[in-house]
């Protein structure tokens, strides 16, 4: 049975974050993220997403903050089971006067491909956006899934 589905990922502290620097002749504020993770925690309508974990690992192509970001996350449901995913979009950044950053906000869309136990056979996916302030970061998304 599909059913539509939304939450909010509060995006916890960096967990890991690797910048490449691309050599001369390249901006400067070009920044290849290889791989960047950190925990978020999942509040939702739905009660087997309302308060879980899920670990996301990054890549972004950005210059000064703006560019693409794609990926993989996993979630960690309250029973022990997991379900996982991928995500692509796209990031931008603003910012202020004095070249310090105000905000960053970013958009996209994801795909459950998997997961164990209830979310074996989990399908589904839909869209997500989010920003962050000096107060913290947040994603919204909604889809549809069955599992």
């Amino acid at each position: 049975m599909k059913k539509k589905i939304t939450g909010t990922n509060k995006e916890g502290p960096p967990i890991s974050r690797t910048v490449v620097p691309l050599g001369p002749g390249d901006d400067p504020k070009h920044e290849l993220f290889v791989l960047a993770i950190h925990r978020d925690t999942t509040t939702s309508s739905d009660p087997e997403f309302n308060e879980t974990e899920q670990i996301v690992y990054g890549q972004g192509d950005e210059v000064a903050g703006t560019g693409t970001a794609r990926g993989h996350f996993v979630r960690h449901h309250k029973n022990g089971d997991i379900d996982y995913g991928t995500y692509e979009g796209t990031v931008k950044t603003t910012f202020k006067e004095d070249g310090s950053r105000e905000t960053t906000t970013w958009e996209g869309t994801y795909k459950a491909t998997g997961g164990t136990g209830k979310f074996k056979n989990i399908k589904g996916g839909g869209t997500y956006r989010g920003k962050a302030t000096a107060e913290g970061a947040s994603t919204e998304w909604e889809g549809e899934t069955e599992y």
